[in-house]
């Protein structure tokens, strides 16, 4: 499985060479130092160029680059946070907050381990169970809850048009790829799964609430934007693809 690792900054070095160095014990990695924002056509002729399986991709700060290497590829795509200033929550933010359709699959800050421990699983699945995702809601509560089945959805919408299902419920499924809704920090796990913060709707418009996220991110796992259930499709449908590639098939 090859890799590309690709960080906007040479001050990113503290960050991404622990990081490489973990992905380097299982796969074969290629490591870049590219701004999206100093270095935007050296970025595209790269990523027009590069044959790989997956693309891991670090900034600070405003942290364009994973989500303008996501918008220029079909491969997974990896997302980290450096934590330049606040702790990293500003690149979290950038990183996780992506547009529908445009996932970025994104560990919290200092969390560069659950890439590596998600790529090791993956690297062993197979692709039989990417073709349904099933959403884990652990409180009940929430299981009802109009804004929860507006995303759920949604999910299924994106699904379809990918030829993928979507199921929902309080427990994960062990013949689907599962996505867990985080309410709480005890509804982290590691492992091949992804998380996607939920909130209502009201709550999500309060700017205090994604401090919450940024705790819950430290516990390790891999996320997506508050709500965004169609980038968790989209991530899945991009895992799905490299899998057949890895395993001979076709993309």
């Amino acid at each position: 499985m090859k890799i590309l690792a690709v960080f906007g900054s040479a001050s990113d070095e503290a960050t991404a060479a622990p990081l490489c160095a973990a992905l380097k014990s299982d796969f074969d990695v290629e490591y870049q130092v590219i701004s999206a924002h100093r270095d935007l056509e050296k970025l595209q002729h790269k990523m027009a160029e590069w044959e790989g399986d997956a693309v891991v991709a670090g900034a600070g700060l405003a942290a364009a680059l994973p989500g303008v290497v996501a918008a220029m590829t079909k491969i997974p795509v990896f997302g980290v946070p450096v934590a330049a200033q606040f702790g990293g929550l500003d690149s979290l933010a950038s990183i996780a907050q992506m547009p529908p359709g445009v996932p970025v699959m994104t560990c919290g800050p200092g969390r560069g381990d659950a890439i590596v421990a998600f790529l090791k699983a993956y690297k062993k699945s197979g692709s039989d169970n990417f073709s349904r995702i099933h959403f884990v809601m652990r409180d009940r509560e929430f299981l009802s809850h109009p804004d929860l089945l507006a995303e759920i959805e949604k999910a299924r919408a994106a699904a379809k048009e990918r030829g993928a299902e979507v199921a929902l419920s309080d427990a994960e499924a062990r013949d689907a790829f599962n996505v867990h809704f985080v309410t709480a920090s005890g509804d982290v796990a590691d492992g091949l799964r992804l998380h996607v913060p939920f909130m209502p709707k009201a709550e999500a418009q309060k700017p205090e609430n994604y401090l919450s996220v940024f705790e819950w991110t430290k516990k390790g796992g891999l996320w997506l934007g508050v709500n965004n259930t169609r980038n968790a499709v989209a991530s899945v449908a991009r895992l799905a693809g490299a899998a057949k590639v890895l395993q001979g098939g076709a993309a």
